[in-house]
């Protein structure tokens, strides 16, 4: 098959790094892929990660750009690839693909729960694919749109997973955008100054990655009295994760709303315990407290309880184990990449046929 696979950026986020697996994986089985991105936003590392085999397309917009040439360049480019599926992973990059002849084999990953930014643009595409079930569920329930389930993967034998001495301080850790209105991640401040005043004294907490909302927790943190045990370590590239990352004694992923959470698959596949959030994708990651612990979603109380858990070491360690093997066995890109490969063949083999209502 001839794939292509379109995103308006290629930096550090969830999104663009579980892409890169993904199309790493397909090409492997002979496929011809091409990778389109719309703006010119492209991280390096992340570019060089990708297999030689791949042709890569920069359009260069600028982002925000209202200059609609960037969009015809977009069609003249799909038009003289002539691939067999197009695969969007915004929805919303259906708006700029014009000919009846393109817009016939668009399919499309919701990434997230809908919102009414995100999910606006679903009903134009001819297949949809959800990260998890709670999206599945999420997009019939607010769009009335079907989709298929592709759970989203990882590769885990690129995370180091030897267990660590523990130290004397108990090292927590999270990973993710700071935009705490998603995010959470000043639930989690606010639980650790909470144990601080409690007598829990011998705990760091870091902060991985970056956003709108640096400047804002830095100034929690500070306001709390908690900035010397809370470092904001800025974004990291994904091989300095997946390097560290076992060295920590939890994982805190405090989300207000998630569609799925792929560092929380990272962690588990680390070897390292984690503690999410009771919502949506996170809760299904971990099947309900089959493989994690969670607690009550934005409550700080309820966070810092379980938070104590580990700090007391009364946490079920048989759960480390588990949750790695659910990861190797659930979450791996070889599946993922795999199953995409068998949804566009069905695709192509209906006719691109619209199965997104009922």
């Amino acid at each position: 098959m001839k794939i292509i696979h379109i995103t308006y950026a290629f930096g550090l986020g969830g999104i663009e790094t579980m892409l890169r697996n993904i199309v790493n994986e397909q090409v492997k089985y002979g496929h011809e892929i091409h990778l389109i991105v719309i703006n010119n936003a492209v991280n390096e590392e992340l570019h060089d990660s990708l297999d030689k085999r791949i042709v890569f397309h920069n359009i260069g917009r600028h982002a925000g750009s209202k200059n609609p040439l960037p969009y015809v360049r977009l069609n003249m480019l799909l038009g003289s690839i002539n691939a067999d599926v197009i695969h969007l992973h915004y929805s919303s990059i259906a708006r700029f693909i014009w000919l009846p002849s393109l817009k016939k084999k668009l399919c499309a990953t919701q990434h997230d729960v809908c919102t009414k930014q995100n999910s606006k643009t679903l009903h134009l595409v001819k297949r949809l694919y959800a990260i998890s079930n709670v999206v599945k569920d999420d997009i019939w329930n607010k769009m009335h749109l079907k989709s298929e389930v592709v759970l989203n993967g990882i590769k885990p034998e690129l995370i180091c997973h030897t267990p660590h001495k523990p130290n004397a301080k108990f090292k927590i850790v999270q990973v993710g955008r700071l935009m705490h209105e998603k995010k959470g991640q000043h639930i989690l401040l606010k639980a650790i100054q909470k144990l601080i005043s409690e007598g829990y004294k011998n705990m760091e907490v870091d902060l991985i990655g970056t956003g709108d909302s640096m400047d804002y927790l830095k100034t929690l943190a500070n306001n709390l009295n908690i900035s010397d045990c809370v470092h904001f370590l800025g974004a990291k590239e994904q091989s300095y994760i997946f390097k560290h990352l076992h060295e920590y004694d939890l994982f805190v992923q405090p989300s207000i709303y998630e569609g799925f959470g792929l560092t929380v698959t990272e962690a588990m596949a680390a070897k390292v315990p984690v503690l999410v959030s009771e919502n949506q994708g996170p809760l299904e990651i971990i099947d309900n407290g089959q493989f994690g612990y969670y607690f009550k979603n934005m409550d700080i109380d309820d966070c810092a309880v379980k938070i104590a858990l580990f700090l007391n070491r009364k946490n079920d360690v048989s759960m480390i184990d588990n949750a790695y093997n659910r990861v190797i066995n659930l979450y791996n890109v070889e599946k993922t990449a795999t199953i995409y490969l068998k949804k566009y063949e069905d695709f192509i083999t209906s006719g691109y046929d619209d199965n997104l209502l009922e």
